[in-house]
């Protein structure tokens, strides 16, 4: 059966096909299909999947951003005195960023990048670092902004496929990094969820020819701590972000963690002021104050087993999980049973067809309500 359009509820697949009881360790994924070069696929907005479908935007519950479901309230009683400058520009050097992102993990100010989000990070270390005659390398599936990066500035890319869920081809993975300028490590990974363990990062750094950029998106989550590599391993880079454990996803600020060198070459390509002022003093009084961060990550991962085990319990292969979302195996119709949740103002992480996770879907962890909410719906459509 091809792909329902939205709101095509006619064609809808059958209960069998929706949710298919498959252990997910003895799922095989097919490799990539070959696609022109890659663009970002950008997801409706809020407002415009509230629109299409007649519900309220209070209605619309995100599963496909790995965003927090806390809201950030205590924010906006702090903003107003640095509102008052907001006709100025923000210092480019960031120099109170850096410094309290510093303290936070544990390392001189010297040693951190900051960015708008890690987005514009790994920008920056593709535009650093990557000519038309380099090469990047990458397991896949992984976040696709590293491909997407690396084949802007001419360089060769070359995927690692993953064949079996949570089986990480270290052997293949660290032949590649043997003569790749950039080698591009999520831990944990997105979308899969899983996190390789320490000796296996130690010896892609120490496979690696050029620079290792260790994605650490959800550190928080993970509870992971690669700050103090740096001193050890000269070609690590290590990212972080306030968009996940921070649910600051919307003041879009990130920091790079890495020996001076490598941070003098991305100074010299970062633009100046592209973290806003009011971004800035957020993302510093929520690295000064972790306490509230940990708080909610403690309460998230206790979310995400609770949510794991009803989701388990509707009969959905569920892949272990150090992170704020859960990739689920349905099988062939995994885009149908997203378009129909799409309908009901439940935005979920599909993938196209030539995508090695089409058959699955991932979830955000939000609420409980949110959740069982959502497992409600599968339910139903199951």
């Amino acid at each position: 059966m091809g792909s329902n359009r939205l709101g095509q509820r006619d064609r809808s697949p059958t209960a069998s096909s929706l949710s298919q009881r498959v252990p997910y360790a003895a799922i095989s994924l097919p490799g990539n299909a070959v696609t022109p070069k890659p663009t970002y696929r950008w997801q409706p907005t809020t407002a415009e999947v509230a629109e299409r479908f007649g519900l309220l935007e209070s209605q619309i519950v995100r599963f496909d951003h790995n965003t927090s479901p806390n809201d950030t309230a205590w924010a906006a009683g702090i903003v107003s005195p640095v509102a008052r400058g907001l006709n100025e520009y923000p210092g480019a050097s960031y120099l109170s960023l850096r410094r309290a992102a510093g303290n936070y993990v544990g390392i001189d100010e010297m040693n951190i990048v900051p960015g708008a989000g890690i987005d514009e990070l790994i920008l920056l270390v593709a535009k650093a670092f990557l000519r038309p005659e380099s090469q990047a390398t990458a397991v896949v599936p992984t976040y696709p902004l590293y491909e997407i990066a690396t084949t802007q500035h001419g360089a060769d890319f070359v995927p690692v496929e993953q064949t079996r869920l949570n089986m990480f081809p270290l052997d293949a993975f660290s032949e590649a990094a043997e003569t790749s300028d950039v080698t591009w490590l999520c831990v944990p990974n997105n979308p899969t969820g899983e996190r390789i363990d320490d000796e296996a990062i130690r010896r892609i750094l120490r496979s690696a020819k050029g620079l290792v950029v260790l994605d650490a998106a959800y550190a928080e989550y993970a509870g992971d701590r690669w700050a103090a590599w740096v001193n050890h391993y000269p070609n690590l880079l290590v990212l972080h972000t306030l968009s996940k454990g921070f649910a600051l996803a919307g003041i879009r600020v990130g920091f790079g963690v890495g020996n001076t060198a490598t941070i003098g070459e991305l100074d010299k390509v970062r633009p100046p002021g592209s973290i806003a002022t009011l971004s800035q003093f957020l993302a510093e009084k929520a690295l000064a104050e972790p306490q509230r961060m940990l708080r909610a990550v403690e309460g998230i991962s206790k979310e995400r087993a609770r949510f794991t085990t009803a989701l388990s319990d509707a009969g959905i292969a569920v892949l272990p999980s150090t992170t704020n979302f859960v990739l689920c195996h349905f099988g062939p119709h995994a885009g149908d049973l997203a378009n129909l949740l799409l309908t009901e103002g439940l935005i979920v992480r599909s993938y196209p067809q030539e995508h090695q996770l089409h058959t699955f879907l991932r979830f955000t962890v939000r609420s409980s309500v949110d959740n069982d909410r959502l497992v409600a719906a599968i339910r139903r459509h199951s």
